[in-house]
């Protein structure tokens, strides 16, 4: 998970967390995996997916990093985790997906990403 988040940093900087937000956070971003679609070992394949949820006290700050992320991560293709190379990342949406406000009053954005990947 720390090489996966290290990739989001790198590619767009902002706060991210292991699958659930701090407490006191603000902006910031959480990273879970969500299990995914059968692997192929004969190929070398899998087929995770991962949920990406943004959290700001400002509703525009939030939608901004929202649609940040998924335009730099949808479509994306040959590039590593790790020991893990990701084929194609795609995303599961539209566009990102407005869940509401937090007990903070805090928006709160999530994008769902589907890949392909093979390990090195």
């Amino acid at each position: 998970m720390a090489e996966l988040i290290a990739v989001f940093q790198q590619t767009v900087p902002f706060k991210y967390f292991a699958n659930s937000f701090p407490v006191g956070a603000d902006n910031c971003a959480s990273v879970r995996l969500t299990g995914g679609g059968e692997t192929s070992i004969k190929a070398n394949l899998s087929r995770p997916t991962m949920q990406i949820l943004i959290r700001a006290s400002d509703p525009v700050t939030a939608e901004a990093k929202a649609t940040e992320i998924y335009r730099t991560f949808n479509g994306k293709r040959n590039f590593d985790v790790g020991t893990t190379h990701v084929i194609f990342c795609t995303v599961q949406q539209s566009s990102p997906l407005f869940l509401g406000f937090d007990e903070n009053n805090r928006s709160i954005y999530s994008i769902n990403f589907s890949l392909i990947t093979e390990e090195a």
